[in-house]
């Protein structure tokens, strides 16, 4: 079948979709109707801390895993190659981080809110207040490019219209997640983690299959410069090197941990050691699920340069990010139900980042904004109002995900960049309070707020004044239909491959020789003889030897620049106006790392303590 011909859904794709919308919802009713006694607000949102270690992880592998990944990992192969792989390594540390720095310090203070920490920690209630806007502003950011992921992707498959699709999806999120509470949503994410890793193999298997397995993929990854693994450039231009991937977004999957998504589910697990035994556990699960949709995207491309016609070069889609299910309906058509097992699995990612986000905004609301207006008031009032709060984010997320509907960027960087803006600097502010005891709640604002603004500025002004990096040629179009290829100008090519003003058709003539852009449907054939180097672009820092700008570098250090001047312009602050406080108290131990708190013996914050009460509070 040719690729400009429609795939439709069968009965069996709409069977498996159903099936997985269905079983949410009728997860959702079943912890509504057999846990009547779901009175208090402990139950609702945490279930009684009583969750066991591995449903909590399956949960928060699929919140933080989501149709994002799903769709804009093998996009970002396509795209870019594959030193995205490296980001393994920093999701990798991150968890070993948190085992030693995130469950020993808020596991035990019984948080329903994480930013009740900062309250705690700071003596202040402004800066708790801050850093829960700041929150959720990062939630509503991440859940709305997770509900429009698979919207994407079903008008893609289908036809369906995207704002049906993202009605749907919200809508059966929204509900289970109201009627459920936590206990809801964690079984769903159990039930959805299915669909994902079921869907992933099947993928995999199938398309590798279909362009001749591995090796043939391998040869053509290479072939067309998808595949490099060394790029060691010290230029913080680059978009993706070993450094930044591996020591960079170490602090984007670390802030993740600090979350209230992540520490909600942690303190709802029953023991400390079962909370450790989630952070043990995700690591290998999520390793995985990387790499088999780092693989996925390779056979992606290998599939369209067999086949010798790349659907968004030829016009068959308009958005990037449609590429991977526009892959599978067609790698799919001839095993029924299976392209609908598919785009279940994204919707199972989009989902569950949903129902989590909304869940732990609501909590954020009646914890940080609403806990002194709720605090007299009844255990039954106090949840109604929680539920109320779940249904309004949910409508919330459904209006943000349609008014960003003609995105064009890669999920991945956008997911990326938007987050890291926000949670970098919130990151900094955990990490200040926890490691140093000199921190006060003057530094926390200053500090917080000199980075937030920071990497809101470089976020912003990468996107509006930015060098987008240079992405890879697209496949051949010689076997397209050429009725429905589409007409274009190299102005019209750039916007649909880059998110900014360079343009890739000059790109590929200058690294090709390609004079005219209609050139691109004579492609050669790709062979075993074919040349790679000539497909490989240049770096930003090889290719126009421009001066070097703050917009123009890689997205992935913003996080750890917002970390870097939240701490350190709190810091300083601190130690300045230590010396004008009246009252200089010592925070409490176990408001701290472990391997900070024999900083408690610092001259310069406990200057009011005897050495007897230094001795108590280092022996905590």
């Amino acid at each position: 079948m040719s690729q400009s011909e429609r795939v439709s859904f069968g009965t069996a794709d709409y069977v498996l979709l159903a099936v997985m919308l269905s079983g949410s919802m009728a997860i959702g009713l079943f912890f509504a109707f057999s846990n009547r006694n779901q009175k208090t607000k402990v139950d609702y949102l945490l279930g009684g801390r009583q969750m066991s270690a591995l449903p909590v992880c399956l949960s928060l592998f699929a919140t933080f895993q989501s149709a994002i990944a799903i769709l804009g990992i093998p996009t970002e192969m396509y795209t870019y190659g594959t030193m995205y792989i490296y980001n393994i390594a920093s999701m990798f540390l991150s968890y070993l981080v948190g085992i030693y720095t995130v469950i020993p310090l808020l596991y035990p203070l019984k948080l329903t809110s994480v930013y009740e920490y900062l309250a705690m920690r700071y003596e202040s209630r402004a800066v708790q207040l801050f850093g829960a806007v700041i929150g959720v502003i990062s939630s509503l950011s991440y859940m709305t490019v997770a509900l429009l992921a698979p919207a994407l992707a079903l008008e893609t498959a289908v036809g369906v219209p995207l704002w049906l699709s993202i009605i749907l999806v919200g809508a059966v999120g929204t509900i289970y997640t109201t009627l459920g509470g936590i206990k809801s949503v964690i079984w769903t994410d159990v039930f959805q983690s299915f669909f994902i890793f079921v869907g992933m193999f099947t993928v995999l298997i199938k398309g590798s299959i279909d362009v001749g397995g591995p090796k043939e993929v391998w040869r053509i990854g290479k072939e067309t410069g998808r595949i490099v693994l060394d790029e060691v450039d010290l230029d913080p231009r680059v978009r993706h090197t070993v450094w930044n991937l591996s020591f960079g977004a170490f602090f984007y999957w670390l802030s993740t941990h600090f979350s209230q998504s992540s520490v909600q589910r942690v303190v709802s697990i029953k023991s400390k050691r079962d909370a450790y035994k989630v952070f043990v556990f995700a690591i290998p699960i999520i390793a995985i699920f990387n790499l088999v949709l780092d693989a996925t995207g390779l056979v992606l491309v290998a599939y369209f340069h067999e086949s010798r016609c790349d659907p968004l070069a030829a016009g068959y889609i308009q958005n990037k990010n449609q590429l991977v299910p526009y892959f599978v309906i067609h790698t799919l058509k001839t095993l029924p139900g299976l392209s609908g097992l598919y785009i279940s699995t994204i919707f199972s990612g989009a989902l569950s980042t949903l129902s989590s986000g909304i869940n732990s905004l609501a909590a954020n609301t009646v914890e940080d904004f609403l806990s002194r207006f709720l605090r007299n008031k009844s255990e039954s009032i106090v949840t109604t109002t929680t539920k109320v709060f779940v249904g309004i984010f949910g409508i919330a997320v459904i209006g943000l995900a349609y008014l960003a509907k003609e995105f064009q960027g890669p999920v991945t960087q956008i997911t990326y960049t938007s987050l890291g803006a926000t949670n970098g600097p919130l990151l900094g502010l955990f990490i200040l309070g926890a490691t140093f005891p000199q921190a006060n709640f003057i530094g926390a604002l200053v500090g917080c707020s000199t980075g937030l603004a920071t990497s809101l500025w470089m976020a912003i002004g990468s996107v509006a004044f930015g060098h987008p990096a240079k992405t890879l040629p697209p496949g051949p179009t010689d076997s397209c239909n050429t009725d429905y290829i589409k007409s274009w100008n190299t102005d019209d090519y750039a916007s649909n491959w880059t998110t900014g003003a360079s343009s890739l058709m000059r790109n590929i003539t200058a690294n090709l020789n390609v004079s005219k852009p209609a050139d691109l449907t004579s492609f050669p054939a790709v062979t075993k003889e074919s040349l790679s180097v000539t497909l490989q672009p240049p770096s930003v820092s090889e290719s126009d030897g421009r001066h070097f700008s703050l917009y123009d570098v890689s997205y992935v250090w913003n996080p750890l620049i917002g970390v870097l001047i939240t701490v350190l312009i709190g810091l300083a602050t601190s130690l300045v106006t230590n010396q004008f406080l009246a009252r200089k108290a010592l925070p409490e131990a176990k408001l701290l790392f472990p391997f900070s708190r024999h900083f408690m013996h610092s001259r310069v914050y406990a200057l009011e303590k005897n050495d007897d009460e230094l001795k108590d509070m280092t022996n905590y």
